[in-house]
């Protein structure tokens, strides 16, 4: 007799609201994903600010992880390692990002916002929240309030996904 596969042994892990809410949120976030792509272009913040889409993707993560290295902004991006250093390159050069050796590993560089980075990344956060506010704004207090909840599941289950 064969052992389960990996799939079958996941699946017979879940339960079935467990797995519906997995499928409502395959169904969701690429919806949301594009609005906030969206969201980030407009207001100018797009034009503005320079930055191609994986640019910004980039940016984002660095800010999320500072001191991050070139690998796993690679391997965040789903790229390849030289993708993501001239990506990387070409934001150290417009003064977004520094790059420091890190103290533990002379091999390896750590990857920072420098100031400009910050501001850069406020700007472009802050016009994107605009407009998801504004998309938000029909909404009432309690599916407000439901959505909050939701995405506090989300963001704790998932975090250091």
């Amino acid at each position: 007799m064969n052992p389960p596969s990996p799939r079958a042994r996941s699946r017979a892990a879940t339960t079935p609201a467990a797995d519906a809410s997995a499928a409502e949120v395959l169904d969701t976030i690429p919806f949301v994903m594009n609005a906030i792509r969206s969201a980030m272009r407009s207001h100018g913040s797009y034009v503005r600010e320079q930055l191609t889409v994986p640019q910004m993707r980039c940016l984002a993560f660095i800010s999320r992880q500072p001191g991050a290295s070139i690998g796993t902004v690679a391997k965040y991006m789903g790229v390849t390692l030289p993708t993501a250093s001239a990506m990387v390159d070409r934001l150290v050069r417009s003064g977004a990002v520094t790059v420091n050796t890190a103290a533990d590993d002379k091999r390896r560089a750590e990857l920072r916002l420098s100031d400009a980075g910050v501001a850069q990344m406020e700007r472009i956060r802050g016009d994107a929240r605009i407009q998801i506010a504004n998309a938000l704004a029909s909404c009432n207090e309690e599916e407000l309030a439901a959505l909050r909840a939701g995405l506090s599941v989300l963001k704790r289950k998932f975090r250091g996904a």
